[in-house]
């Protein structure tokens, strides 16, 4: 009973069902297994020296991250459902990370005071009384109850975040790398190299001989291991998944109905829109003015000393500024609420919220097709598994693939001939195969005809069974005759354009010729960059990488040849010369890797600084209450 009731929670009909039944028993139950759970929870899930993490807080931690989450999702996402996604697992990964980063705090007496607190408090415009712009501890009450925050909870994160600063900070006051390693830096960044190429193309290269039928033949009796094709074998492949199921199931026009009756505010609704004017002034005078003639009704248009004013209409994701959107979205808020005077890039901002527009709810018609798909879908999913017992059963029967496949009414896939990488003996990858990796390792695991053992991909399962067996053989002379002999001419082209260029790469290193002349000779031109190159804007020349890297290890008068990817032509690199950077742009570049330096060192000292603390603070978790937690999650759903 209970695995079918956790099963129906998982679904939208399925919940609705849920709730039906358990009507009269849900004000007990839920309550009796919130009970039941925190009390074999223990006090912490994980700690870390002084610091650990219970079941309470890390719930708290879910819902405000949900809360976000759902806030601009088309499908609000449940507890349940972020168990099943991991969601649980990442927010419970991070809190064990920041306990340790704590631990470690308190253990070498990083404690952040109360007035450190309190002046970090100073700083959220949330917590200031409009009119005077200062922190109003009413106003801070009222903020933490609407975020569900007590105010120990609050003020114990803010203090846990200087914490976590001052630690960071810690590390890397008063870095500062050595100048003389700034300067290196500045002359290798700045350092110039000009450069000029020509391209050589195969048409100019000498034409190699074609292979006798002797060679031929010589080359295939001394590469028989290298010739010989590997074991393939030609494979039926089961893939059954839900959607196998779909065409097998029904939905009601009323099963639609009453999901629709049941969700429509929640999911079939546009957000409610809301009109606000935004009002900026240039001091806090002025807009503590404002603000108090417009709560005695005055016309905005009306006000003295506005600098801008700008009217919005929008859904509450459309305002970025938490507070601003709490000010005109929050709980009970209607016409004629106002927000402010606080500081804004240098103005003071007052709003005032206009109007409010209902959301409209979308027409059953509209909607309709989407839940018979979701219920579809879930019923395809439970006949899923119910077929899962079916197969294994007839697994254990050792009954033949194409049996199996009949009973259960799902199509068999077949396979020409593959190797142990899926690839026929043409050359063609089977893709289809290589999907179901385990399963098409499977079938090189048993003997032809047998069946083995189901694998479950993310999706769906796999069975596979292999037809036919072909062993390893080396294929007959005259198959491969002119396979060998395409090859060969293919090499022997490859060789003659090597030598082909290092011949020209020889000759111009020796200053027999000149790289003009060389290029005339190949029927090319010699091409340069705009500019010389740096370090830096070296990638941007079309250059092949490792001539970049040559032309950069390299001295002047170096010359470098670099084939294309298909072998068929060669660029001839000349490096010309040399220059270093001018003490103008030495100066310039100095700061800039003075910048770069420090960034990196300070980089390197988190690295060290997380690898000391995980060192000396030693997390310790509860596997048990967290899995417990998690229950816990599914029974409430």
């Amino acid at each position: 009973m209970l695995a079918v009731m956790k099963s129906l929670m998982n679904s939208i009909f399925g919940k609705i069902v849920v709730m039906i039944i358990c009507a009269g028993m849900a004000l007990w139950g839920a309550d009796q297994a919130w009970t039941a759970v925190n009390s074999g929870l223990g006090s912490n899930l994980a700690a870390a020296g002084a610091r650990g993490i219970d079941a309470q807080t890390l719930d708290r931690r879910v819902e405000n991250l949900l809360r976000n989450i759902n806030a601009n999702a088309d499908k609000p996402i449940t507890k349940s459902e972020a168990v099943e996604q991991g969601i649980i697992d990442q927010v419970f990964q991070l809190e064990k990370s920041k306990i340790v980063s704590l631990g470690y705090a308190s253990a070498v007496g990083i404690k952040p005071s109360t007035d450190a607190v309190v002046e970090q408090l100073k700083t959220v415009d949330a917590f200031k009384n409009p009119l005077t712009g200062e922190l109003d501890l009413n106003t801070y009450r009222e903020v933490l109850y609407q975020n569900r925050f007590t105010k120990e909870e609050y003020e114990q994160q803010v203090s846990d975040d200087l914490a976590l600063k001052t630690l960071s900070e810690g590390a890397t006051a008063a870095l500062f790398p050595p100048q003389i390693l700034a300067g290196i830096q500045a002359l290798y960044i700045g350092e110039t190299r000009d450069v000029s190429w020509f391209i050589l193309d195969a048409s100019k290269a000498p034409t190699p001989d074609s292979p006798t039928d002797e060679e031929i033949r010589a080359y295939y009796d001394a590469n028989l291991a290298a010739l010989e094709q590997p074991e393939r074998r030609a494979i039926d492949l089961l893939q059954m998944s839900s959607d196998d199921f779909l065409s097998k199931v029904t939905v009601t026009e009323q099963e639609i109905a009453t999901i629709y009756e049941a969700t429509k505010s929640e999911r079939f609704s546009e957000p409610d829109q809301r009109t606000y004017i935004e009002l900026y002034f240039a001091d806090r005078d002025t807009a503590r003015t404002a603000f108090g003639l417009l709560a005695g009704g005055a016309d905005p248009a009306t006000l003295p000393g506005v600098l801008s004013s700008e009217t919005k209409t929008g859904a509450k994701e459309s305002i970025m500024d938490p507070a601003l959107q709490d000010a005109m979205f929050g709980p009970g808020k209607q016409s004629g609420a106002l927000f402010g005077p606080r500081e804004v890039d240098g103005r003071w901002q007052v709003a005032r919220l206009v109007s409010v527009q209902p959301g409209a709810v979308y027409p059953i018609e509209t909607v309709s097709d989407v839940i018979r798909g979701e219920l579809a879908r879930e019923r395809a999913q439970v006949l899923f598994y119910e077929k899962l017992d079916e197969l294994d059963r007839a697994i254990g029967a050792g009954y033949p693939l194409s049996q199996i496949a009949s009973e259960l009414g799902v199509p068999v896939i077949s396979f020409e001939a593959v190797d142990a990488n899926g690839v026929t003996e043409g050359g063609l990858m089977m893709n289809g195969l290589i999907a179901a990796q385990d399963a098409f390792n499977g079938a090189f695991q048993v003997n032809a005809g047998d069946v083995s053992n189901r694998f479950d991909g993310e999706d769906a399962v796999y069975l596979t069974s292999p037809r036919t067996i072909v062993p390893p053989s080396t294929p007959e002379f005259d198959t491969i005759k002119e396979d060998i002999r395409r090859a060969l001419v293919s090499e022997r082209a490859a060789t003659a354009m090597k030598t082909y260029s290092d011949d020209v790469v020889a000759s111009i290193k020796s200053g027999a010729t000149s790289l003009t002349d060389a290029a005339a000779a190949a029927g090319s031109a010699v091409e340069s960059p705009p500019m010389p190159l740096t370090r830096v804007t070296a990638e941007q020349s079309g250059l092949p990488s490792p001539a970049i890297a040559a032309i950069f290890s390299g001295t002047e008068g170096d010359v470098y040849a670099y084939p294309s990817r298909a072998g068929d032509k060669y660029m001839v690199v000349r490096l010309n010369k040399i220059t270093p950077p001018s003490d103008e742009a030495l100066q310039v570049l100095g700061t800039r890797a003075t910048s770069s330096l420090n960034q990196a060192l300070n980089e390197d000292l988190q690295v060290a600084l997380q690898a000391e603390i995980e060192r000396a603070i030693k997390l310790k978790t509860n596997p048990g209450a967290l899995d417990a937690y998690k229950k816990s999650i599914a029974t409430d759903q």
